[in-house]
């Protein structure tokens, strides 16, 4: 697989996810500015690409690439965790251990990052964060 693969693959995938509203997820890149949601969760994409290894030699090498969905979930301050975690777990069944093709998604993990970034990041100022990881291999 190809990176546009791996990337529409996940995409598309994120897409079909019914646990939260389209319009609360932010895409990479999309065509139009993300703005979050005056209520409730919201969560951002990102594809982490890592390291690609040469796994077989034919006519040319073949090649197995690697990395992670990360998945940045929101809420408002002082909401608790509950919604947070609903959303996690939807996201769990949905990523973990799902295929397609040479793509295949490993278990999620969840970091709770908070609201006590040392960067002092904007977000960190009205949103409470956890990000959710999911390594993947292609090929």
């Amino acid at each position: 697989m190809n990176f546009e693969q791996i990337s529409t693959a996940i995409i598309d995938r994120m897409a079909a996810l019914t646990g939260i509203a389209q319009e609360h997820i932010e895409y990479p890149n999309a065509h139009a500015a993300f703005r979050p949601p005056d209520t409730g969760v919201w969560c951002r994409l990102l594809i982490k690409n890592t390291d690609s290894e040469m796994t077989g030699m034919g006519a040319k090498p073949y090649t197995r690439k690697s990395g992670e969905i990360l998945i940045e979930c929101f809420d408002r301050l002082g909401q608790g965790r509950q919604e947070l975690d609903r959303l996690s777990d939807a996201l769990d069944d949905h990523f973990s251990f799902w295929s397609e093709g040479a793509l295949e998604c490993l278990g999620l993990s969840q970091v709770d990052v908070a609201a006590d970034d040392p960067q002092k990041r904007p977000q960190r100022e009205e949103f409470y964060q956890i990000n959710l990881t999911v390594p993947f291999r292609a090929g």
